[in-house]
């Protein structure tokens, strides 16, 4: 009986804390609906050449190294 009063308090005083103010449309934003022409945007920019020992998962189980 105790952990069911215990629990629905809790229960309680979660829906509570749930509950706030709502924001105002005014304060929630705008949505771009277009975006923005950012140059060189369509091309990738190069990997990083790697520079060390290589690394012993670079081959697959079963094949030579």
């Amino acid at each position: 009986m105790r952990l069911r009063i215990t629990f629905l308090c809790g229960l309680g005083l979660l829906s509570i804390l749930g509950c706030e103010q709502r924001i105002p449309k005014e304060e929630l934003g705008t949505i771009v609906f277009e975006v923005p022409a950012v140059p060189g945007a369509e091309k990738p920019p190069p990997m990083p050449e790697l520079v060390g020992a290589p690394d012993s998962h670079d081959t697959l189980p079963g094949e030579p190294p």
